[in-house]
């Protein structure tokens, strides 16, 4: 490891340089015991400095960036005295602002060294509040930890999500990576960054551009203002860390949800349901393809063709933009793999994800997750609702029955072969419901909800919602099992004559007759007429 060290140092050729790094790597990778003597030995340090160093290229910023996600696996001193020393998040910061350029712009190793440097970044984001917090208290889990340390990377983060450009499918490295990480960050705190305000120049908020730290009286400390720097980029982990049982983020994220419901939020524009929806499950319109501007979500009544959805409250003007990308990023998800009404478990669905080499009860959930985060904060959950559930959506068929994004919600909401994605869109449309199982049941119709709240503890079905709730705008003709409207009996034709009725009733005494006759069942009408419950008329006896 000290040949290794020396010969991955600046002073060397690049070619024995980039040998010595992918030698490290994939010894790092292989051998969990040399993590600690690559630290030992100065190897860590030299990482960090090439990653703070400017003049880095992507090549060796992917290497560099790969093996320290790989010695920050666990925890350690090094990644303690990373975080502390002062440089290292803001210098990861400021490279990921030039990693997103070199992605956009096509550079090689770029996508790499994003992908990596997010992975590092998330590790960093686990494992640190974790050290710092007293061991006599409750371990906290992802989502509820969080350190002020980590202040400048939130812009960062909420940059990148939106301005990455879209593969095909539309979650995969280093998206994905961006969103883990987003799970760490909390929402009420950040609320400044996560939905800015446009009234500040680049739409920032100057009321909550700056970070503060307040300190608790477990020693602990915690953010009091939005946030702080301004850079543009962010960072994740890879969900594949072999040695850690701590590479799950999606399942901290649900046990977090589970026990205390919080919400989400969303970019590019997507569909809304509402009116009625085609076969393949898109209504009018498409949504445009996520960019650095401020995206508009469509008004409760109609679509709107402006790029800036925005949100007036307090005399400021508040953007959407995390709330309209991440429902868009869902939308194209399940239109993709679950095209039209195509049934949520169907073969099909799997064999095409694994063309594509995903696994769909992997990749989604998170982002679904991070939308029921969003959901916290009420504006970004009322947007949210607007596009999933507005006022005029058309309930004249069965709401599972939509080939649209809410169709495909519900139906997943019963799938047996996805129960992460199932389990996250239910703790999702329940945020969006106000954390309220009535305000639930009454938008997609008990019927609907029952699996989910059934798992939640409601075993029974829970009262109507009150006067003020999400749910009080909704017809009074809405049957509350199906969520759709009640139908009217179906005419068939004029009533019949008083001669009809005879014929018909002399016809049904004929039939019950014969089957007394039979022995098989007792004539019901012979036995009416007997204890003067019915009057045949000219045909009785």
């Amino acid at each position: 490891m000290k040949l290794l060290c020396k010969l991955a140092g600046s002073s060397n050729l690049q070619g024995v340089t980039s040998e010595a790094l992918r030698c490290v790597a994939n010894a790092l990778l292989l051998v969990e015991s040399g993590r600690d003597t690559w630290i030992e030995v100065g190897g860590g340090q030299l990482c960090i400095k090439c990653l703070q160093d400017p003049k880095t290229n992507e090549e060796f910023c992917f290497l560099h960036a790969r093996i320290l996600f790989l010695v920050t696996l666990k925890q350690c001193p090094f990644l303690k005295a990373t975080v502390e020393d002062g440089k290292t998040v803001e210098a990861i910061a400021e490279r990921c602002n030039v990693l997103i350029d070199a992605v956009n712009t096509g550079k090689a190793f770029a996508k790499d060294a994003l992908t990596d440097v997010l992975k590092f970044v998330f590790n960093l984001m686990l494992q640190y509040p974790r050290m710092m917090e007293n061991e006599s208290t409750e371990r906290k889990i992802m989502g509820e930890q969080w350190n002020p340390e980590f202040e400048p990377l939130v812009e960062p983060l909420i940059h990148l999500f939106v301005r990455l450009p879209l593969a095909n499918p539309p979650l995969t490295a280093p998206l994905t990576h961006v969103i883990h990480a987003l799970l760490n960050v909390p929402v009420p705190p950040y609320s400044g960054i996560w939905f800015p305000s446009s009234s500040s120049p680049n739409g920032k908020d100057t009321k909550s551009s700056k970070g503060k730290k307040s300190v608790k009286t477990d020693g602990s400390s915690t953010p009091t203002a939005s946030s702080s720097g301004s850079k543009e980029n962010g960072s994740t982990k890879d969900a594949k860390s072999s040695t850690s049982s701590l590479s799950d983020p999606f399942q901290r994220a649900m046990s977090l949800l589970s026990s205390q419901r919080k919400s989400a939020s969303r970019p590019d524009t997507p569909r809304r349901s509402t009116g009625s929806t085609s076969a393949s499950g898109s209504t009018s319109g498409s949504p445009p393809r996520n960019g650095e501007g401020s995206e508009r979500l469509p008004s409760s009544r109609a679509r709107s063709s402006s790029p800036n959805r925005t949100k007036s409250t307090s005399s400021n003007i508040f953007t959407f933009q995390m709330v309209t990308h991440a429902c868009s990023l869902l939308e194209k998800m399940l239109a993709k793999y679950w095209p039209g009404t195509v049934e949520v478990d169907s073969p099909s669905v799997r064999a095409t994800a694994l063309r594509d080499n995903l696994n769909l009860d992997e990749a989604v959930p998170p982002l679904v997750v991070l939308l029921a985060r969003m959901a916290e904060n009420a504006e970004a959950r009322t947007e949210m609702r607007k596009w999933i559930l507005p006022d005029d959506l058309d309930r004249t068929t069965s709401l599972e029955e939509r080939a649209d994004t809410l169709g495909r919600c519900i139906r997943l909401m019963s799938s047996v072969y996805f129960p992460r994605l199932k389990d996250a869109l239910g703790e999702w449309l329940y945020a969006v419901c106000d954390s309220d199982g009535s305000v639930l049941s009454a938008q997609i119709g008990y019927g609907n909800a029952a699996g989910y709240l059934f798992n939640k503890g409601i075993l029974s079905a829970p009262p109507p919602p009150t006067s003020g709730s999400s749910a009080a705008s909704l017809p009074d003709n809405i049957n509350p099992i199906t969520g759709a409207v009640n139908r009217a009996p179906d005419d068939s034709g004029p009533e019949m004559t008083e001669e009809e009725k005879e014929r018909e009733a002399e016809r049904l005494f004929v039939l019950f007759d014969r089957l007394e006759k039979s022995g098989m069942v007792e004539n019901p009408v012979r036995k009416a007429i007997q204890e003067g419950k019915l009057n045949l008329g000219p045909f009785g006896t």
